[in-house]
């Protein structure tokens, strides 16, 4: 990437730590730039206060998680899919963020400028759950499929005195200060480049005011504290109309449905085909966007369903825990695997095969998933 970086317009830098990887890329983010950088859960516990400023700053950047099978240094070049709740709780404080799982390899692709879309029009960091499985995995992709032209939305970005805005471009009434935090409906601000004339402002990682001017001292106004609060929580109405829901694959009315999320998709779709082979409907609901996670269609999606089983690559049913925190969602069973591999269809097969025998257990154990 970095020797191809010039003739394909970017820029590659190879930092000394993940702490200075994720604060350079937001410091170029707020010059203007579309930044991104990645690492695996270990980088990424290094990255999660860059994550807080990110959106204290309201400076949008991506960050990729490759996940790997944990804890510490785990098993490192091994897959799993055991990150999800630190990347739902990544920073401190509720701050507005929008985190997507990729469905294979090719998705990949398609899934960046759709994520650095919803990041720049909302100015929030955008976080990509990856896996080993993908970023060191092979896939035949229709060369169709990756010849796209996406389009570039960069939000509520000032580049020009006369740029995008207000009356006069600065996201405040004509003839006023700029105020880089401005309260909107919407709770995006328009965002000026450092250095366009008349658009000075602080980008302050304490609690602010419209124009950046810090509040978090001993005299602290309350009310401030609360309307900015409420300013940038209200882009998460925004990101989740953005963010398109879930659909089902298959039949409403099938035997069963296999529930998964991101990089498990391909191996799902294996399996409910074997399982139809073998006179067992199936269909499949695969979850690429988990915040938002659009709660409310997931389960009006499963509340028609005779029987579900959420399919994960992790030791504790992370997915399973957060949907049901979310909605209250309790599946009828689950698959899970945390030995460092991918699914295999023929361990989704007997496994779900054993659970519509009406086994009592709902989990079960590794000996009879892997064969």
């Amino acid at each position: 990437m970095a020797a191809n970086g010039r003739k394909a317009g970017i820029m590659v830098r190879q930092v000394e730590d993940e702490i200075g990887v994720v604060n350079m890329a937001i410091g170029a983010a707020h010059a203007g730039l579309r930044a991104m950088c990645a690492t695996s859960g270990g980088g990424f516990a290094l990255m999660s206060e860059g994550l807080g400023m990110s959106a204290m700053m309201e400076t949008p950047v991506v960050v990729i998680n490759c996940q790997r099978a944990g804890p510490s240094t785990g098993v490192p070049t091994k897959t799993e899919q055991g990150d999800l709740w630190q990347m739902l709780g990544a920073a401190f404080g509720d701050y507005p963020r929008v985190i997507a799982a990729p469905l294979d390899i090719g998705d990949c692709f398609t899934l960046i400028p759709e994520i650095f879309n919803i990041a720049d029009r909302f100015q929030c960091p955008g976080l990509v759950l990856c896996d080993l499985l993908l970023s060191e995995g092979r896939l035949s992709v229709d060369p169709k499929e990756l010849d796209f032209n996406p389009k570039i939305d960069r939000g509520e970005l000032i580049t020009s005195a006369n740029g995008n805005g207000s009356s006069n471009g600065n996201g405040s009434e004509a003839g006023s200060a700029y105020k880089r935090y401005l309260i909107t409906p919407s709770g995006v601000s328009p965002r000026a480049v450092p250095g366009v004339p008349g658009h000075t402002h602080t980008a302050a990682t304490d609690e602010h005011d419209e124009d950046g001017v810090l509040i978090s001292d001993e005299y602290t106004n309350p009310i401030k504290r609360r309307a900015m609060m409420e300013k940038r929580m209200r882009k998460m109405e925004g990101i989740t109309a953005a963010a398109p829901p879930p659909t089902l694959q298959g039949p409403a009315s099938a035997d069963v449905t296999l529930i998964g999320w991101g990089s498990t998709q391909g191996v799902i779709e294996e399996a409910c085909e074997l399982l139809r082979e073998q006179g067992v409907s199936a269909s499949h609901l695969q979850i690429r966007w988990l915040v938002p996670l659009h709660g409310d269609a997931i389960v009006d999606i499963l509340s028609g369903a005779k029987r579900t089983i959420i399919i994960e690559n992790n030791y504790s049913g992370q997915f399973a825990r957060y949907l049901r925190s979310e909605t209250s969602f309790v599946p009828s069973g689950h698959i899970r695997k945390y030995d460092g591999e991918p699914f295999m269809p023929h361990h989704i097969v007997e496994a779900v095969k054993e659970q519509l025998k009406g086994k009592t257990d709902l989990s079960i154990p590794m000996h009879e998933i892997m064969v």
